[in-house]
Parts: C-alpha cells; sequence; structure tokens
C-alpha cells in the first residue's frame, strides 16, 4: 500500500510518501503525478520519511518525475530518507540527479536561494 498526501507550498509541491513505493504500487503514483502535472508546477520536493520499501520500478519513477521537471527548468529534492531508503537510492546513483536535503523546511530555504541565483 502507498500514501501520497501533498501540499503546494511556496511554489513547491511537497510530495510525502508513506508505504511502499514498489511495482504493485506505481500505477496509484503515476495518476497521482497526471493530476500533479496538470495543476502545473515547477519545483518538487518528495518527503520520504514514512517510505518503508522501494523498488527498482519505484527509484525508476523518481528518475521520470525528474525528467519531467527538469525539462521545464525546474528542481527536485528528497527529504526525510530513513537508512534503508537512503541505501536504495545512493545505489541507484539517482542521488546524482535529485538532490538529498535533511527537511521540507531546508528544501524551501534551498529553492528560494536558487530561485535568487
Amino acid at each position: 500500500m502507498l500514501g501520497i498526501t501533498t501540499e503546494y507550498r511556496e511554489g513547491i509541491l511537497f510530495v510525502r510518501l508513506n508505504g511502499k513505493l514498489i511495482s504493485k504500487t506505481i500505477p496509484f503514483f503515476k495518476q497521482a503525478l497526471l493530476e500533479w502535472k496538470e495543476d502545473g508546477f515547477s519545483d518538487i520536493v518528495f518527503n520520504v520519511r514514512y517510505l518503508e520499501e522501494i523498488d527498482t520500478q519505484g527509484i525508476k519513477l523518481f528518475f521520470d518525475t525528474y525528467q519531467m521537471i527538469h525539462d521545464k527548468s525546474g528542481r527536485g529534492l528528497i527529504c526525510g530518507m530513513n537508512r534503508h531508503v537512503h541505501q536504495c537510492l545512493k545505489q541507484s546513483k539517482i542521488l546524482n540527479y535529485i538532490y538529498e536535503i535533511s527537511d521540507e523546511l531546508h528544501a524551501i530555504k534551498v529553492m528560494k536561494w536558487a530561485n535568487q541565483s
């Protein structure tokens, strides 16, 4: 099961994931992504604090989402990683593209700073 909650704040879409981002839950995430895309956003922060499990399909979905926003000159961040998720993402090399930040408050500061540059 995958729970997704979102909040749009300070021009950033915050996506909080809870549960498992695995091949079985990917369709649910993709449906939500289509809705977010319609709303139009350029910057996104994935909060994975309560993500219990991620597989290669889930990692690929993070990368595909990164590509989508990068093509629109947006930025993506991941925050709140637990040890297991961090290890999986680090091995996949996705953290070379989507930067890791400690929490959502720091994400807002980083995005504001990047917009001023």
